[in-house]
């Protein structure tokens, strides 16, 4: 009732009192005409909708219509003021200019998730609700009058996992996905193999709902907009407890709540070309949360990956390359109109640990193999108390040798330890590092697993493509914790390790770069720890590390 009441009073003061003071939220875009509409979710919800046509358009002008649609686009404490903003929130204003889409005839249309904004129904994180608003949002903006019935969908974080959504559902006149950043499992942005991250991740779902509670502008937002998100309040309030409650505690994947938002196996049944974008070092939506989906998607897709954080990438400063906003464009164009697609080099390009660019036919690429790389685990103990973070080195290490040559792996890492425990559900994190001759430890990766019990014990640690240089070693540190990272709940009771492998996906070919473009702003903040010369000579074990071949 409380958003019931806020929402009346601010309306009933909104006209005499705001009107007149009124701050833009952003500026409609020169070129574009903005309305605001309503459509109908799968289930009834009323879906509140930003249009924007070309402003030089005919009336019987047909446009390719790229859609977002997600939390973000609603005037409320995540974006601007609601007492004092009018206008629409443009989120995807960079996309909008530098793309240059309405002077390329495409119309946009910004579309809030249910709860968000002016939309109606209660937010589900990426439950059953919104993947039915994915599929609506699509499907009318595909059916209207003014589009040509080809959609591209644009979106990064929240509204690429609605974009996944989408792909995973099989809207029609869904053409083109530009993925930028995304989530593709749910479980997966609140635990890693059962371990939590860190503590902001607690309050995430809380927050959201938070933002569903705020009113719109009150400005000017026609009476529509406060009266379809009162419905989620009176009809479904349970949503504002579920979400923080699950995220929180049903750390098992196999729970009915996160199967509903395990989207990854149909997403990637979809033959609907996909631009991708993703960091390996996204502390926000996880390295890993797009991989399920991109590795055997069935259609044409193309993608960037790299050593950035949690950015677009078209944020060139940041990720340390330009063109991304060229080549998506062009893939629009090319999916939406028929336009002819640009000849690329290869239909992936990376950025290795050194912040250096190449192009992959695929990525991992063809001749990654678990065969050719390994390193030992030696036998060790840590205490599963939580303390250890990865610029802290406290745990059992296991180096290799120095190399004599150059190794590069592309791919995702598998631990796979034998371990024996006093108490169910210890923790196991592990990170491995580049440790060069000084014994300064650079993080390469870093996984997490809750034991169960006693025995073995495998998972994949977060992809990566890394160059490992002559006269370094790979280190892999178990521990209890890495608190830069997860916040788990620790037993306080000791873990042994009693051996095992760290499995790496080597590269046979040597490697060149082929692009411009340099390191990603985010490798200056990645963690670094030095190790005690005495640890690393007792515990040095052996390692499969062959030297890359030239091709022929």
């Amino acid at each position: 009732m409380k958003k019931i009441s806020l929402l009346l009073a601010f309306a009933l003061v909104a006209t005499s009192l705001f009107v007149q003071t009124a701050a833009r939220a952003d500026e409609v875009p020169a070129d574009a005409e903005w309305t605001q509409t309503w459509f109908e979710s799968g289930d009834g919800t009323m879906l509140h909708a930003d249009v924007f046509l070309p402003k030089d358009g005919k009336p019987t002008d047909r446009h390719p219509v790229i859609v977002s649609i997600g939390p973000y686009f609603g005037t409320n404490a995540l974006n601007g003021d609601p007492l004092t903003e009018a206008g629409p929130i443009m989120r995807f204003g960079d996309m909008i200019e530098g793309g240059k889409i309405f002077e390329r005839g495409y119309a946009y249309v910004q579309v809030d998730s249910r709860g968000f904004g002016g939309s109606g129904g209660c937010y589900s994180y990426g439950g059953v609700g919104e993947q039915m608003d994915a599929v609506a949002a699509v499907e009318w903006a595909a059916s209207q009058k003014w589009s040509t019935g080809k959609v591209g969908m644009w979106g990064k974080s929240y509204d690429a996992w609605t974009q996944v959504m989408a792909l995973a559902n099989k809207p029609k006149g869904l053409a083109a996905a530009v993925v930028q950043s995304p989530i593709d499992d749910g479980y997966k942005i609140a635990f890693m193999n059962g371990v939590h991250y860190n503590a902001g991740w607690y309050a995430t779902p809380a927050l959201y709902g938070g933002y569903d509670l705020l009113p719109p502008s009150l400005v000017d937002s026609p009476p529509d907009e406060f009266i379809y998100p009162l419905t989620g309040t009176l009809t479904d309030p349970s949503c504002y407890v579920i979400h923080p409650a699950m995220s929180n505690t049903a750390s098992d994947r196999r729970d009915p709540y996160w199967q509903e938002r395990e989207i990854s196996a149909l997403a990637r049944k979809s033959k609907v070309p996909v631009m991708w974008s993703h960091g390996f070092n996204d502390a926000n939506t996880k390295p890993d949360n797009f991989l399920d989906t991109w590795d055997g998607y069935a259609g044409w897709q193309r993608g960037w990956f790299g050593q950035w954080d949690h950015v677009r990438g078209n944020e060139s400063d940041l990720v340390g390359r330009d063109r991304f906003l060229d080549e998506t464009m062009a893939f629009f164009d090319h999916f939406l109109k028929g336009k002819p697609l640009p000849k690329a080099p290869g239909r992936v390009e990376v950025q290795d640990g050194e912040g250096v660019w190449r192009t992959e036919a695929q990525w991992p690429p063809k001749d990654a193999s678990y065969k050719r790389g390994s390193m030992e685990v030696l036998p060790g103990e840590y205490t599963d108390d939580a303390q250890n973070d990865a610029e802290s080195g406290e745990g059992s290490w296991t180096f290799t040798p120095p190399t004599k040559h150059s190794v590069r792996f592309a791919g995702t890492p598998v631990v796979n330890v034998e371990v024996e425990t006093m108490v169910p559900n210890a923790n196991l994190v592990a990170l491995l590092y580049d440790v060069d001759e000084a014994g300064t430890a650079r993080l390469v990766t870093r996984g997490a697993y809750l034991i169960e019990a006693a025995g073995r014990v495998k998972f994949e640690l977060y992809p990566q493509d890394w160059i490992l240089r002559p006269g370094h070693r790979l280190g892999i540190l178990l521990s209890g914790n890495d608190s830069l990272w997860f916040n788990p709940t620790p037993t306080g009771t000791p873990v042994t390790i009693t051996g095992g492998k760290v499995k790496l996906p080597l590269l046979k070919w040597i490697r060149k770069s082929n692009l411009d473009g340099g390191p990603a702003e985010a490798q200056e903040n990645v963690p670094v720890t030095t190790v005690d010369p005495q640890i690393i000579e007792e515990r040095t074990g052996t390692a499969r590390l062959p030297k890359m071949k030239k091709r022929r």
